[in-house]
């Protein structure tokens, strides 16, 4: 194809750095991690928490901004020592938490347009690439602190987006 024919693809981000803004875990008083046989049911879940643009001079000299994107997702994996079951409440399910590990990754993005990302876009970006691209971090952190707090392994699995068909 000729360069005339051929369409520019235009990349809105270029990935600047992963990095985990906070971590926690946490087990019940009563609950022993230890003891064998003990049947525990794993549970979860990643929401995105919020997107942050922001322009800074990192170079003094040329005063040229840098302008980026931040994505923060929240992750939680959480195990109950009672059967995970869609008649469950909330309520009833805090009160058969016996352990939980919760965390939150930021990805951050030089944005590569001279306009800002429109809203929709953003959301996009959020729930795909962004996700993607934080979700190894997560995985990694979940699978060591289990194994810290002598817990059973559950793997999360790989993160699988699908695409909208145009």
């Amino acid at each position: 194809m000729s360069k005339s024919k051929t369409k520019e693809i235009v990349h809105p981000f270029s990935l600047r750095a992963i990095y985990l803004r906070e971590g926690k875990q946490w087990l019940a008083n009563d609950f022993d991690p230890i003891l064998p046989g003990q049947q525990l049911f794993g549970q979860f879940k990643a929401s995105s928490s919020n997107v942050k643009i922001q322009e800074a001079i990192e170079n003094i000299e040329n005063s040229q901004p840098i302008r980026s994107c931040r994505f923060t997702t929240n992750f939680h994996f959480r195990y109950l020592n009672a059967p995970l079951d869609k008649n469950m409440t909330e309520d009833m399910a805090n009160k058969s938490l016996v352990a939980e590990i919760t965390a939150q990754f930021t990805v951050d993005y030089l944005i590569g347009t001279p306009e800002n990302p429109s809203e929709k876009m953003l959301k996009q970006w959020a729930s795909s690439n962004a996700l993607l691209h934080c979700w190894p971090y997560w995985r990694e952190f979940c699978h060591s602190t289990l194994l810290r707090m002598n817990l059973p392994i559950t793997m999360m699995p790989m993160m699988e987006i699908k695409q909208a068909e145009d």
